[in-house]
């Protein structure tokens, strides 16, 4: 009898250490960022990394789990506002299951841009996306920006995005 209460006794208090680190731990991975709001854009856009691949790059976040990557042509890109970013984003059309490439205007630019739309998934406190490679891609949140990593060959290419806000 002393051996079950024993054992009981160990489970509750497993029990209550497991649900009290799990709220802690899930505190621990939220931030004070907003991936909802505005968009992102890659630390560079206007500068060298922009010239080498001629492209800005930008990043949205969507309610439904979407995920749309917009590289817009250098130097046309640098002509383009935060503002007219965001009007692109609400212009793309979300809905394939497989993701989807669009080269268009969206109706704002005067350059054609291309926009890269997919579905995410939140997986160990980052979300992941599926992005060309046999790896997806993972975009990993800290308070005022975040990170997209690419698996390489030899090591994961990280990518920094600011958070843009009105």
């Amino acid at each position: 009898m002393k051996n079950t209460l024993t054992n009981s006794l160990y489970a509750a208090i497993f029990a209550l250490l497991t649900i009290i680190s799990g709220n802690a731990f899930s505190e621990q991975t939220s931030t004070s960022l907003d991936i909802l709001a505005g968009h992102f854009s890659r630390e560079g856009n206007n500068g060298s990394p922009a010239k080498e691949t001629k492209n800005n790059i930008y990043i949205k976040m969507y309610a439904e789990q979407w995920i749309a990557l917009l590289y817009v042509p250098y130097p046309y890109a640098t002509k383009v506002s935060p503002t007219m970013i965001d009007e692109v984003f609400k212009n793309i059309k979300l809905g394939s299951e497989s993701g989807s490439f669009t080269r268009d205007t969206f109706g704002v630019l005067e350059e054609a841009a291309t926009t890269h739309v997919e579905k995410y998934e939140m997986v160990e406190g980052q979300l992941q996306f599926q992005c060309g490679s046999i790896n997806p891609c993972a975009v990993r949140f800290y308070d005022d920006y975040i990170e997209l990593v690419k698996s390489g060959i030899i090591n994961e290419h990280i990518i920094k995005f600011d958070h843009i806000t009105k």
